[in-house]
This record gives structure tokens, sequence and C-alpha cells, in this order.
């Protein structure tokens, strides 16, 4: 059983760092598009491209959600 535990952990961990960097990665656009007068989605390439980034940070966020979720489900089943 501690090593399904470990295995929800260090799943919670790396959705949670590329949910950081993805937020790094949007702020950065929105900050470089604002020095520079340009629209957002001059700098992704596109309406459809924008959107994938939107999409990219909802699912990252969903995806460690529902993992830190598992974490705390699996340790309740545990006791």
């Amino acid at each position: 059983m501690e090593k399904k535990k470990l295995i929800y952990i260090s799943i919670f961990i790396l959705s949670f760092i590329s949910l950081i960097i993805s937020l790094n990665l949007l702020w950065n656009m929105g900050i470089f598009a604002d020095e520079y007068n340009v629209s957002p989605k001059d700098v992704c390439g596109g309406d459809f491209w924008l959107l994938m980034y939107w999409l990219r940070l909802a699912l990252t966020a969903v995806i460690c959600t529902l993992s830190g979720i598992g974490i705390f489900r699996k340790n309740s089943n545990c006791k």
C-alpha cells in the first residue's frame, strides 16, 4: 500500500509543478504582449493556439486537483 501512496504523491507533485510552469508561461506571455503592445493571440499564433494555451492550463489544474483529491481519499481509506 505504501508504493501506491508514493505514486499518488509523485503524480500530484509533478502535476503541481506543471501547473506552476504553465501559469508562469502564460504570465510571461501576457507581460510580453503588454510591453510590445500586441495581442496575446498574435504572440501565440492565432485564436486557436491561444485557446490551446488556456486549455492546457485548465487541464493541468484539473489533473492537479484530481490527484490531490486522490491522495486524501487514499489516506482516509488506509485508517
